[in-house]
């Protein structure tokens, strides 16, 4: 077979932004796929996930930049409360609260140039349990003994921030070749 290499014809301002839309669109629906489908895997601790879904949140960060990332990471955590059946529950709120610190993270690495994948990916997924502790102490429990809860977090987040920014790194490799972004 012959590998044939299709050239990106010149688009108006109005269709770029529509196959950005587009885009944005089809990353929002796979991270829900990833969420959904990691809702389902046996987890040590109910509430300890490896964080599949953040792939797509990374993909766009370096695809179009840190309001994609932010619009596709809340999107993907609403639409995925609305699936699961727990939007404005107290997982909702820690996933939210865990989702926007570790995206505002990124995205500010990501501007300062400071890492690559596998640094943002590990700084993403850090922040994203030091905010899940932030929200259950301000917003839940009071109680200062969650914070007892973040070494354990950050531990996991450095396996969890390795595997996700692997991912990304290949991801992003291979989708470079493929398609003319």
């Amino acid at each position: 077979m012959e590998n044939i290499k299709t050239k990106r014809l010149p688009l108006s301002p109005a269709d770029e932004q529509s196959l950005r839309d587009a885009h944005l669109a089809g990353l929002v629906l796979l991270g829900l796929i990833l969420f959904i489908f990691e809702a389902f895997i046996p987890k040590p601790l109910p509430w300890l996930k490896l964080g599949l879904a953040n792939i797509v949140t990374l993909i766009a960060l370096y695809w179009y930049g840190g309001y994609a990332a932010l619009l596709v990471s809340l999107t993907r955590i609403l639409l995925g409360a609305l699936f699961t059946g727990s939007l404005l529950t107290p997982g909702f709120f820690l996933s939210l609260g865990g989702g926007f610190c570790a995206v505002l993270v990124m995205i500010l690495l990501f501007r300062l140039s400071l890492f690559g994948i596998w640094g943002i990916s590990l700084a993403g997924a850090a922040s994203h349990g030091i905010g899940q502790i932030g929200v259950s102490y301000f917003l839940l429990f009071r109680n200062p003994v969650v914070w007892h809860l973040l070494p354990y977090l950050i531990l996991y987040a450095l396996a969890s921030g390795t595997v996700i920014g692997f991912a990304v790194y290949f991801l992003l490799k291979r989708l470079k070749k493929e398609f003319a972004f």
